[in-house]
C-alpha cells in the first residue's frame, strides 16, 4: 500500500508533472520548511507550481480548515489562467480551488461561503473586503499560505501598497504565523520585496536567472527600391514600410510572431499597417479591448491561426499563449525589465533559449536606447521601482476598511499600518490628519473618548474606492467639426492637456476644444508662438543612467571611436557629420547644452532621462516666468527639453535662469519644483483623483477635471498628496543635486541643429490648418445643412420634417414666408401653433414654445434658409440666433465664422451646466 506521501506524487505525475524544474527543486524545499519565500524565474519555469505544490502537499496530508491558502494575483487575465493549472492540480489531489473577484457572480460568492475551497485564487481589491464580511472574517482566520503572483508589479503601486496593508490585518486576523510567498519574473529590488513580505526582511529568496537563456539581437532593416514604392502607394514612410517588411519575412519563419509595442495607437496602426500592406493575418491585444476580444486572440495565437499578434504589456504577464518561437520588440522598450519581460515570452521551456530582436526607429536616440537596454538585459539589470512612502489616500482606505472590520483604537490602527514596509516610517500627525479628514467627509467618526467609528459614507467609500492607476481609461477623441472619431487617447496622456491644448495624433496638429467624460473634442489646430503641443507616447520612463550612456556614445560618435558593438544605421553617422559640420558645440553627459532658436524657442539637450528633465524643465519654466514676467511652456523627453515663450529669449536670459539655480538651496528649489507641478495640467488630474481616493467627494461622482469644487483641495492634504505622488513618479528629486554638478553651454542660433530637429520633429507637426480655412468652412456647412428640423407655418398651420438644405423659401400650402422650426424631438411645437391658430388658450410652457417658434419664423422671413443654418449649430437657438445672422451683412466667412465661435462657446460652457 502507498503511503500518503508516494500517492501525492504518483498523482502529481499522473496530470505531467514528471520532474522538478530548477526553479522547484531550490523552492519547494524552503515552503516546506515555513520560511516566507520569494520566488523568482522566468515565465514557464514553473513558478507557480513551485509555490503551490508543497502547499498542496501540506493541505494533502494535513486537511486544515479552510480556507487555508490565499493566492492574490493583479490581474484578472492572470485569474482565468491560473484557475485552470490549479484546478488541474487540485482535481487530481481532491483539493477544491476557487476564484472570487469583481466579476464573480453573486451565486459564485454565496458557494465560496456555502462549500469553501481549501485554495481561493483572488485579486488585491477583493481580498480587502474579505475582511469586512462577517462570514468571509471567520473563513480568513483559517489561512495559514497567502500566494502573491507577480509581486514586482505590486512594489510600486498604490494598490501593492495598500494590499501590504491589508496582509499585515490579515496575518492579525489569522492568529498564528502566516506563511507569505511571492512570485515574480523579474524584480527590479529583491531586497525590497522581500521586506515587502516580512518588514523583517528575514525571507528566503528562491533565484533561476533569465538572462543567462537569452538572445537579444537589434535589426534595422535597410530601405529597397521596393519599400519606396509601397511607401507611396499605401501613403507610409519608407524607413515604416521597411520594418514592416522585415516583420513580414520574420513571421514566415516565426509564425505566430508576437511583436510588442508601447502604446495601443502603435499597436493598432502596426496591426493594420501589416495587414493591409501585406495582406497578413495580423491581430492586436491591447487592454482597451474587450475581454472577450482579448481571449479570442489569446485562443487564435496557441492555435496559431493568426500570422502575429501585435501587443502592448496586456500580453507581458504570464498568461498562456502557447508556443512562441520569437518575440520582437517594436521601437525602444524603454525599460531593460519590461525588455525581460517581453523576450522571456519566447521559447519559454527549461531547455530553451528565449530569442528576441528589437526594431528601433529612425531616430539617433531611439536606435542607441535600444542599444543601452539590450546591454542593460543581457548583464541582468532591471530597474529599481519608484516608491512613494506613506501615501497618504492608502493610509485614509485602510483607516475606513480596519474601522469597518472593527478597529476603534488609533494606536491599534497605527501599528497595523506600521507593520508594512510603506509605512513604518510614518509621521504620527500625518495619520492624525487623515483622520480629521476623513471625520468631515463623515467616513467616521471620533468619539468623545477618541474611539473610532463607522459614519454614513463609509460603505459606500471604501466599496467605491480602489487604488488601481486610472490610466486604464481612454479616451474617445472626436473632431468637433464632423463628430468623426479620430482615435483614443488614454488618461497618462489626457492629464497632460486642457482647453486650448495642441497635440499630434494620426501625424496632424489637433487643438482640444472641450475635454468630457470620456470623450476630448477637438478641432484641427496650429503652431502659434509661445505654445508647445503636448507630449505624446513617453509614458514609460528612461532612467537617468540610460540616458547618459547614450550621451556618451554619441560624444564617441563625435570623436569617431564608436564602439564595433553598437547598432547603427548609415543615417545616424551622417546626422552627426552634419551637426559637426555646422559647427554646433558637442553634447556631453556632463553638459547642458542649450540651443536659443530664433529668440522664442528654446531646446535643453540634457542627460537626465525623463524624470530628470521634468524636473530640469518645470525648474527652468519657473525662474523663466520670473524673469521675463511672461508664461512659457515646457515640453521634455529622455534626452531633452523644449520651452518656448511669448516674449524674445536671449542668452543673458538663460544665464539668469542658470545661476539662480546653481544659487538657490536644495530645499528652495525642491519649493520651486512643487509650485510647478501645481501649476501642471498633471496636477489637477491627480487631483481629481485624489478627491475620489479619499472620499471627499464621490467616487461615482460627475465632477471633471475643469470642476471649481477641485480648487478648494489644491491645498489640502488631498494636494498635498497629489504633488507627492507627481513629484515621485513623473519628476526626480536626486536631478536638482545633479543638475548643480553639470556644466552649461549656451548658443543662439537661427535654426535648430539637426541633433535639436529630430526632437522638435516628434514633438511638433509642421503642418498648419488655418482655423477659418475655405476647407474647414466647406465641412461646416456640409454638416448644417444635413441637419433636421420640424418646420411649421404660422399662417396655415403646414409642416414637415425637413432637412436644411431643402428647406422651401415660403409655405407651399399658403405662400407665407413665416416658417417657424423646432427639433424633431420636440413636436409639440407643431401642435401649439396649430392650437394658437384655432384661438385655444395656451398654458405658461406652451406660450414660451409658441415664442420660440415665431423668434425663428422671423428670422426666417428675413433671412431664409440662412435662419435654419444658423439654428442648426449647437449653441444656437432662438434667443442668441440673431448674434451670428447680423454677420451676413459682413459676408458669408464672417458668418460661418461667427457660428463656429458661438459652437465652440458651446463646447466649452456645456459641461459647466449639464
Amino acid at each position: 500500500m502507498l503511503s500518503e506521501a508516494q500517492d501525492f506524487v504518483s498523482r502529481i505525475k499522473s496530470i505531467g508533472y514528471s520532474e522538478l524544474t530548477p526553479i522547484q527543486r531550490i523552492a519547494i524545499p524552503l515552503v516546506e520548511k515555513g520560511n516566507d519565500v520569494l520566488i523568482t524565474a522566468p515565465t514557464g519555469f514553473g513558478k507557480t507550481e513551485a509555490a503551490v505544490l508543497p502547499v498542496f502537499y501540506s493541505i494533502y496530508l494535513n486537511r486544515p480548515m479552510k480556507i487555508s491558502c490565499l493566492y492574490i494575483t493583479p490581474l484578472r487575465s492572470l485569474n482565468r489562467d491560473v484557475e485552470n493549472r490549479l484546478k488541474r492540480i487540485g482535481s487530481a489531489l481532491g483539493i477544491k480551488v476557487g476564484v472570487k473577484h469583481g466579476d464573480t457572480t453573486e451565486k459564485q460568492r454565496k458557494d465560496i461561503i456555502n462549500d469553501p475551497p481549501d485554495l481561493l485564487i483572488t485579486t488585491p481589491e477583493s481580498a480587502q473586503y474579505f475582511l469586512i464580511n462577517k462570514k468571509m472574517r471567520e473563513l480568513m482566520s483559517n489561512l495559514r499560505w497567502i500566494i502573491i503572483d507577480e509581486l514586482q508589479e505590486m512594489l510600486d503601486e498604490k494598490r501593492g501598497i495598500d494590499l501590504s496593508v491589508t496582509l499585515e490585518r490579515l496575518k492579525r486576523l489569522a492568529g498564528r504565523r502566516l506563511q507569505l510567498i511571492g512570485i515574480s519574473a523579474t524584480v527590479g529590488d529583491v531586497d525590497m520585496a522581500r521586506k515587502y513580505l516580512n518588514v523583517s526582511g528575514n525571507v528566503k529568496v528562491a533565484k533561476v536567472d533569465l538572462t543567462k537563456n537569452m538572445d537579444v539581437t537589434i535589426e534595422i532593416p535597410e530601405v529597397t527600391e521596393e519599400d519606396l514604392k509601397v511607401a507611396k502607394s499605401h501613403s507610409i514612410s519608407p524607413e515604416v514600410v521597411s520594418r514592416i517588411r522585415k516583420l513580414k519575412e520574420i513571421t514566415t519563419e516565426n509564425k505566430p510572431l508576437l511583436v510588442f509595442t508601447n502604446t495601443r495607437e502603435m499597436t493598432e496602426f502596426l496591426a493594420n499597417s501589416m495587414s493591409n500592406v501585406f495582406q497578413m493575418k495580423v491581430v492586436a491585444h491591447h487592454g482597451s479591448l474587450s475581454r472577450e476580444l482579448r481571449v479570442t486572440v489569446e485562443k487564435d495565437f496557441r492555435n496559431s491561426s493568426v500570422d502575429a499578434v501585435i501587443a502592448t504589456s496586456s500580453l507581458e504577464l504570464g498568461i498562456d499563449i502557447g508556443s512562441v518561437k520569437l518575440v520582437v520588440q517594436y521601437m525602444s522598450p524603454r525599460e531593460s525589465l519590461r525588455l525581460i519581460q517581453r523576450i522571456g515570452r519566447s521559447n519559454h521551456h527549461l531547455s530553451g533559449i528565449s530569442k528576441g530582436i528589437v526594431m528601433p526607429g529612425n531616430d539617433l536616440y531611439d536606435v542607441l536606447e535600444c542599444n543601452a537596454i539590450v546591454r542593460l538585459a543581457k548583464q541582468g539589470y532591471v530597474e529599481k521601482p519608484l516608491v512613494e512612502y506613506a501615501p497618504l489616500d492608502v493610509i485614509a482606505h485602510q483607516i475606513a476598511g480596519m474601522v469597518l472590520e472593527g478597529y476603534d483604537n488609533v494606536n491599534e490602527i497605527e501599528k497595523v499600518l506600521r507593520g508594512s514596509l510603506y509605512f513604518k516610517d510614518m509621521k504620527r500627525e500625518e495619520l492624525e490628519e487623515v483622520i480629521e479628514l476623513l471625520q468631515g467627509a463623515r467616513i467616521i467618526k471620533r468619539k468623545d473618548d477618541g474611539k473610532l467609528g463607522v459614519s454614513w459614507r463609509i460603505w459606500r467609500y471604501y466599496y467605491g474606492t480602489n487604488m488601481i492607476p486610472d490610466s486604464i481609461r481612454s479616451f474617445s477623441v472626436i473632431d468637433s467639426l464632423t463628430g468623426t472619431k479620430l482615435g483614443t487617447l488614454n488618461e497618462d496622456f489626457v492629464s497632460t492637456l486642457e482647453d486650448d491644448s495642441l497635440f499630434i495624433l494620426g501625424g496632424r496638429l489637433w487643438k482640444v476644444v472641450t475635454i468630457e467624460q470620456d470623450k476630448v473634442l477637438v478641432e484641427r489646430g496650429q503652431l502659434k508662438k509661445g505654445v508647445l503641443p503636448s507630449w505624446f507616447g513617453e509614458s514609460i520612463p528612461v532612467e537617468r543612467e540610460t540616458a547618459m550612456w547614450v550621451y556618451d556614445r554619441i560624444n564617441e560618435m563625435f570623436k569617431g571611436n564608436i564602439k564595433d558593438d553598437v547598432v547603427l544605421p548609415q543615417e545616424s553617422k551622417a546626422l552627426i557629420r552634419e551637426y559637426k559640420e555646422r559647427g554646433y558645440p558637442e553634447v556631453k553627459s556632463d553638459t547642458v547644452l542649450v540651443e536659443i532658436i530664433n529668440h522664442d524657442l528654446i531646446v535643453l539637450h540634457s542627460p537626465l532621462g525623463n524624470r530628470g528633465n521634468n524636473t530640469l524643465g518645470a525648474l527652468f519654466s519657473v525662474l523663466l516666468n520670473g524673469i521675463k514676467m511672461a508664461r512659457s511652456s515646457f515640453r521634455a523627453d529622455s534626452y531633452h527639453v523644449a520651452l518656448s515663450s511669448m516674449v524674445p529669449i536671449f542668452s543673458e536670459d538663460v544665464r539668469k535662469v542658470k545661476d539662480e539655480m546653481l544659487s538657490l538651496s536644495y530645499e528652495q528649489l525642491l519649493g520651486i519644483l512643487e509650485r510647478g507641478i501645481r501649476d501642471s495640467p498633471q496636477f489637477r488630474w491627480k487631483l481629481l483623483v485624489e478627491v475620489k481616493r479619499f472620499g471627499v467627494i464621490d467616487p461615482k461622482s460627475d465632477v471633471d477635471v475643469s470642476s471649481t469644487i477641485l480648487k478648494a483641495y489644491a491645498d489640502t492634504l488631498v494636494g498635498r498628496e497629489a504633488v507627492r505622488e507627481l513629484l515621485v513618479k513623473n519628476y526626480d528629486e536626486q536631478a536638482i543635486s545633479i543638475l548643480k554638478t553639470l556644466n552649461w553651454e549656451i548658443v543662439e542660433v537661427p535654426s535648430p541643429s539637426p541633433l535639436a530637429s529630430q526632437f522638435l520633429n516628434r514633438l511638433m507637426a509642421f503642418q498648419s490648418w488655418e482655423d477659418n480655412s475655405p476647407f474647414i468652412m466647406g465641412v461646416m456647412k456640409e454638416r448644417l445643412l444635413e441637419k433636421e428640423f420640424n418646420l411649421v407655418c404660422l399662417v396655415c398651420g403646414w409642416s414637415d420634417k425637413v432637412k436644411v438644405k431643402y428647406s422651401p423659401s415660403k409655405c407651399p400650402k399658403c405662400g407665407s414666408v413665416f416658417i417657424g422650426a423646432s427639433e424633431t424631438s420636440e413636436t409639440d411645437s407643431i401642435k401649439v401653433v396649430r392650437k394658437a391658430l384655432k384661438g385655444y388658450n395656451l398654458d405658461k410652457n406652451e406660450k414660451r414654445l409658441l415664442e420660440n417658434v415665431k423668434k425663428v419664423a422671423s428670422f426666417f422671413s428675413s433671412y431664409g434658409r440662412n435662419a435654419l443654418i444658423a439654428l442648426a449649430t449647437p449653441g444656437v437657438g432662438p434667443s442668441n440666433i440673431g448674434r451670428a445672422l447680423i454677420k451676413l451683412s459682413e459676408g458669408e466667412e464672417q458668418f460661418y465664422t461667427a457660428l463656429l465661435e458661438e459652437e465652440r462657446r458651446f463646447l466649452k460652457n456645456r459641461k459647466f451646466w449639464q
